[in-house]
């Protein structure tokens, strides 16, 4: 895959800084189901590697798919635990970046701890890093499909200052961004949104830059 600077043609949507936020506030809503009974806890892995899924959201819907209002957050090893779960059995969805990547059905809960495996698939990652920084930052992606992509840094105005694109990409690939425009202009510091658009996946991380 040949990666080529690109010249920014969209600008920035604030819906996607909200999309969590809404999904919360949706959930929040949600009434609980009967009286507190138990803990679910558990890992959640990538299906095809093994390795633990961190920043996943868990989210327990009742078998006839109805959100219960009960979530977690799968820490740096993959681990969650949902505390005060109504006894009864639920299904249990795994979603990063609001996309689903995995299900489980049928999990029962009673007043014991229970302790379950969750398999996803993360067919496309995007992480950005170390944040704060102060003079490069790695994008990292992974996609286990090809597909066009574009990556494009935003500031806090909605300009788009730099961008990347390529015809098609599958696999691993590190971009490294020296917080520069795309005229070699050094940026100020402050906060900047990097937006990957991968086929019809879109993806968006904040990174900030301090002098």
């Amino acid at each position: 895959m040949r990666a080529h600077r690109a010249r920014c043609g969209s600008t920035w949507d604030s819906r996607h800084r909200f999309r969590g936020l809404i999904l919360a506030g949706l959930l929040a809503g949600a009434p609980a189901v009967g009286h507190a009974a138990g803990t679910l806890c558990g890992t959640v892995r990538d299906a095809s590697t093994s390795a633990p899924i961190a920043r996943a959201g868990i989210f327990l819907r009742t078998p006839a798919g109805e959100y219960t209002g009960l979530y977690a957050a799968s820490d740096l090893d993959g681990k969650f635990c949902i505390g005060d779960v109504p006894a009864g059995t639920y299904d249990a969805e795994v979603r990063v970046d609001d996309y689903r990547i995995g299900l489980r059905r049928n999990i029962v809960v009673t007043d014991e701890p229970v302790d379950v495996g969750l398999e996803a698939t993360l067919s496309l990652r995007f992480e950005a890093g170390p944040s704060p920084a102060s003079s490069t930052i790695a994008l990292r992606l992974f996609s286990a499909r090809l597909t066009p992509l574009r990556l494009e840094v935003f500031d806090t105005s909605g300009r788009c200052v730099r961008a990347w694109g390529t015809a098609e990409f599958q696999g691993e690939r590190v971009f490294n961004w020296d917080f520069r425009d795309r005229d070699g202009r050094e940026l100020p510091s402050g906060q900047y949104f990097v937006r990957l658009t991968a086929g019809e996946r879109v993806l968006v991380r904040t990174v900030t830059r301090v002098r």
